[in-house]
């Protein structure tokens, strides 16, 4: 039981493009990749006869469309360098005419 690494499951047209144990960093991978237009889910593999949050008795898993996996880890991969697309809303250092 603790000698392997849980694995995300096989679900028919949909692909697993993340993994974690820290619930918070799969919740922000899901609204990231939902705001870049792509459908998400996370699946949790947490067991829940015992309280830990790390490691593989706190597994999630980011899951999305099979044909929107190359877009989702192509998304990741811009986000990981901080070149996120901002849809044309300009960068997001500039100030706004407020001047925030």
């Amino acid at each position: 039981m603790f000698n392997e690494k849980i694995q995300p499951d096989n679900i028919e047209n949909w692909k697993c493009v993340y993994e974690t144990s820290i619930e918070s960093e799969a919740r922000l991978v899901q609204a990231f990749l939902k705001d870049q237009g792509l459908e998400c889910e996370v699946l949790s593999k947490k067991d829940s006869a015992y309280t830990v949050n790390f490691g593989d008795l706190s597994a999630l898993f980011v899951y999305v469309p099979a044909e929107q996996a190359d877009d989702a880890y192509k998304a990741l991969e811009e986000w990981k360098q901080g070149k996120i697309d901002y849809e044309g809303k300009g960068d997001p250092d500039d100030d706004d005419e407020n001047g925030v």
